[in-house]
């Protein structure tokens, strides 16, 4: 099973940027088996939780798990896979 990580980045905050990355992933063969939908969403998530968390103080220790963005083949466990999702959808619109 292949890992691949990336510090998380301002520009991740964009969903386009998020799908930019994951395509670049995919197309590099970096990770297999998710989507660059689930890559995205991955990204994403963990861009707003390192850039939101930092700002308020109970929640500063989610920082440090948040970067660098480690991805593995297959992707995360269901439930965090879920929160991603549900971090995309209550964001609005791709941005």
């Amino acid at each position: 099973m292949r890992t691949y990580s990336i510090k998380v980045r301002k520009e991740f905050l964009s969903k386009d940027a998020c799908m930019e990355e994951a395509r670049n992933i995919i197309s590099e063969g970096r990770i297999s088996g998710m989507s660059e939908l689930q890559l995205a969403r991955e990204i994403y998530c963990h861009a707003l939780a390192f850039f939101l968390c930092d700002k308020m103080l109970p929640l500063r220790w989610v920082k440090k798990y948040a970067d660098p963005i480690d991805m593995r083949d297959g992707g995360d466990k269901l439930l965090r896979r879920a929160v991603f999702a549900a971090s995309w959808i209550m964001t609005g619109r791709k941005k």
